[in-house]
Parts: C-alpha cells; sequence; structure tokens
C-alpha cells in the first residue's frame, strides 16, 4: 500500500479589489498573470508573484460573472455570465470585443477543447460548441432539464464530463458530441466538479460534500469519501506533487493525496484561508502556486511544497 506524500503549504500573497464574490480563475502562464471574475461583473489581471498584489481592471460587464476561459492559441478571454450571455475579452488591448447571445440561464463553465472550440454548460440544460473566431454556436442540445454546473475535457480519452444538478454525469465524445455515457445519481445532489486525476481515474464532488473517485475504463465508482462539511464547488489536479486540491462552502481548501486520497493539509481562516466560502481553485505547476479565491472577495496564493 502506498504511503501517503507529505506537503507543506504556505501563504506567501494576498489580491483584493472585487466588490463581490469571486467565481472564476483562469491563468496564462506564458505572461506570468492570472485573471479573476466575480459577482461585480469585473474580469481583472493579476501578477503571480509573491510580492506584487495590484490588478488591473480589463473589462466590465456590469453583471453577475461566473466562470472564465483562456486560450492560450488565441490570447483570447472568454467569460460566461448569470444571464446566459458570453463575453470575448481581449487582454492585450484590454477590453470587451463582444458578447453573444444563446444560452438562457446562467453560464456555470466554460472549457477550451481545441484551439477554435470553446464548449459551455448553463443553468439551461444546455451544452453548446462555439466557434470562437465567428463567435457563434456550432452545436447546442439539451442534456437535462436541469441545470449544468461543470465540464472537464479530457484530451486523452477525448471525452466531456459534465456534472448536472439532476445529481447525473454525462459524458460525450468531443467530436461528435454523442451522449456515450450516463452516470445516473452519482452524487446525491448537484455535481459541481470533475476533475482528472492520472490515466486510469477521475474524480467528481457536489452538494452532498462527497468525493467520488471513478474508474476510467468501466466508469465504476471505486472509493466514496466524506470531504467537507458542505459543498465541494471545485476540484484541482495537483500532479506534480502527486495531490489534488478542494474548495468547499464551509469556507476551507483541502490538499488530498492522489494515490491514497488521504487527507494531507487543511487550511481554514486560522491557516491563512478564507472567512467565507472558497468557491474556486488555479494551479500553477511551474511555481508549486496554488490559488483560491471565494465570497470574501479576497484571493489568497499559497506555495505548496512536496516533503516526501
Amino acid at each position: 500500500m502506498s504511503l501517503p506524500v507529505s506537503v507543506q503549504i504556505k501563504k506567501i500573497n494576498e489580491f483584493s479589489g472585487h466588490n463581490g464574490a469571486i467565481y472564476g480563475l483562469v491563468c496564462d502562464p506564458n505572461n506570468n498573470v492570472f485573471y479573476s471574475v466575480a459577482g461585480d461583473g469585473w474580469i481583472v489581471r493579476w501578477p503571480i508573484s509573491a510580492t506584487e498584489c495590484d490588478g488591473t481592471l480589463i473589462g466590465d460587464s456590469s453583471t453577475k460573472l461566473f466562470c472564465i476561459a483562456f486560450g492560450e492559441a488565441s490570447q483570447l478571454l472568454v467569460a460566461g455570465d448569470i444571464n446566459g450571455f458570453l463575453y470575448w475579452i481581449d487582454p492585450v488591448e484590454n477590453k470587451i470585443l463582444s458578447k453573444s447571445s444563446y444560452h438562457k440561464g446562467s453560464i456555470f463553465d466554460l472549457c477550451f477543447i481545441s484551439a477554435t472550440k470553446l464548449v459551455s454548460v448553463s443553468a439551461d440544460g444546455y451544452v453548446c460548441l462555439w466557434d470562437i473566431q465567428s463567435r457563434l454556436p456550432v452545436i447546442s442540445f439539451r442534456i437535462s432539464f436541469h441545470g449544468l454546473r461543470c465540464i472537464k475535457h479530457d484530451k486523452l480519452e477525448k471525452k466531456l464530463y459534465i456534472g448536472a444538478s439532476d445529481n447525473h454525469i454525462y459524458i460525450l465524445d468531443d467530436d461528435t458530441f454523442d451522449v456515450i455515457n450516463i452516470i445516473k445519481n452519482a452524487h446525491g445532489s448537484s455535481v459541481f466538479s470533475i476533475e482528472n486525476l492520472t490515466s486510469e481515474l477521475w474524480v467528481s464532488g457536489g452538494r452532498d460534500a462527497l468525493l467520488k473517485f471513478w474508474d476510467k475504463k468501466d466508469k465504476m465508482l471505486k472509493e466514496s469519501i466524506s470531504a467537507h462539511w458542505y459543498t465541494i464547488n471545485k476540484i484541482i489536479a495537483l500532479p506534480e506533487i502527486s495531490a489534488f486540491a478542494t474548495a468547499s462552502r464551509d469556507k476551507s481548501l483541502r490538499i488530498w493525496d492522489t494515490a491514497t486520497f488521504e487527507l494531507l493539509k487543511n487550511v481554514d481562516l486560522q491557516k491563512g484561508g478564507h472567512l467565507h466560502s472558497v468557491n474556486t481553485l488555479l494551479w500553477i505547476p511551474e511555481s508549486h502556486y496554488l490559488i483560491s479565491a471565494g465570497d470574501d472577495r479576497t484571493i489568497k496564493l499559497f506555495s505548496i511544497s512536496h516533503l516526501g
């Protein structure tokens, strides 16, 4: 049996300036910056730095933003809002280029699956494939009469994993967009986050505060653990240290061992964490930085050291 890895986590910077809860983070590693979106409608650029902490406002949608994605090939930011609009943002010129309307509910998650293709999921139950050049939907269809909360692209398996408020997980072919599998009642309530852990394993988390580990080959449940007190909002893999992190409405972020599923670190307010719900996470592998953000309107940057 594998022994759990040992990690040390230390808060080294804090960023503030948003006037609303922060819901989305995304990184541009080539320019050593990351971006945030929040309930105040702002799109803000921040330095990935242990010392600098001043952000730059690059766009204001004037409406609550839930998610953001960055296309490295196109150098384009895309954000989704509470009313179903997509905002196309030029981070060089610091401006919103246009906005697109298709969804009839909040856009909860976005994912680039290629240099020219973006996928969105929404509270209206629709999944939509966008062409980023025309900024128009290419494929769209409803897979649930409940909201779709999260999406994860498995590039190697060429699949899309979508978590929904009907408690199911939908697995789609990333080329044809056919629904090839449905894991019914994967969780006891809404599925809020899905992440790839290894070539054989993926994990989901939801409103039931459970982490569920799934075998990629047979889609069977390997293990279920009670991971937090309340909703798990985000799961992110930390492959460089053989771990993964979770963010929760219970105001904590936690680090887990990928091989043993054991809890390695718990970061709450007393340990430099957040005052309210932790909504999202971002991993910077080059520097081993973990970035968190939440309802307290702050962004915190932690350094993680692998000791084992």
